[in-house]
């Protein structure tokens, strides 16, 4: 198999008005993103990556340790940006879901013009191959725009079955990944070990946002009665955060005020006459 990344690229001493805008708006860590980001183009596929939707977990975790203070959020802002302002080609990522540029194909390329094969998709390029004798075209994209996947021909069973198995393994561990994002959100953190799984792909399913406004409402919930606790962090993530989703939550009325151990009752008006009388009757 002919080889596709390559060990470094060049990064300029200055940076250009659109890094520059996205360190503007996002600090050090937003370019450190955006670096990183081409550490996984440049040294994986060479000229693009794949930027479906379980690709932010799974970039945060395999690109930045658990202390670097990256959070999906900066991620995601960050590539929006760099889409907006030219860093990557937003008609390829709308059409494909790929990160690329004209730049980062020209650099590629000219690094790598002298190999004997070069495997690229004909779809993905921004930029003239032509003369390059090492290009060898791979199959044609099908692409599926639901939920902006790209979506490849199978060539045999066996290879479903092996795309099929690498699915369900990259799944897991963009749930888990997920997971470790949620559990530092929430306050009470006991029980970890607890969640299964099962229940971490169900979260996956409902997606970081969703969880972090059900998080959000449940700890806002709590800090307005006085005598409430956090529930264990399994708790929450096992059942406890249903009531807080989108479509379940409801918000409350204010609760009623509370001192000491006594609730404070609104004071009612009655005729007492008429209730003796009614005593008496009886």
């Amino acid at each position: 198999m002919a080889m596709t990344g390559i060990n470094s690229f060049l990064l300029d001493c200055r940076t250009n008005d659109n890094i520059s805008e996205v360190e503007g708006e996002f600090g050090v860590k937003g370019f450190a993103v955006v670096v990183r980001l081409w550490q996984k183009i440049y040294s994986e596929k060479g000229y693009y990556c794949e930027w479906t939707e379980r690709s932010p977990v799974l970039f945060l975790s395999n690109w930045f340790g658990g202390d670097s203070g990256v959070t999906l959020r900066l991620i995601n802002e960050v590539v929006k940006r760099c889409l907006s302002n030219g860093i990557f080609d937003a008609g390829m990522y709308q059409k494909y879901s790929v990160l690329t540029s004209a730049r980062i194909q020209t650099q590629y390329f000219n690094v790598v013009k002298r190999r004997e094969q070069i495997p690229v998709i004909k779809e993905y390029l921004l930029v003239s191959v032509g003369k390059i004798r090492g290009i060898v075209y791979e199959n044609d994209v099908s692409v599926c725009r639901n939920q902006k996947n790209a979506c490849r021909n199978g060539t045999s069973k066996v290879k479903e079955s092996k795309e099929k198995n690498k699915d369900t393994m990259c799944t897991l561990e963009k749930a888990r990944a997920l997971f470790e994002e949620l559990w530092k959100l929430y306050p009470c953190k006991k029980g970890k070990g607890k969640v299964s799984d099962t229940q971490k792909i169900k979260l996956l399913k409902i997606g970081y946002d969703e969880m972090e406004r059900a998080i959000g409402r449940y700890v806002s919930y709590v800090k307005s009665i006085s005598y409430l606790n956090h529930q264990n962090g399994s708790t929450f993530f096992n059942s406890g955060y249903i009531d807080y989703l989108d479509a379940d939550y409801v918000e409350d009325k204010k609760p009623v005020k509370q001192t000491g151990q006594f609730v404070q009752f609104m004071q009612q008006d009655y005729d007492f006459e008429q209730l003796e009388r009614e005593i008496l009757s009886n």
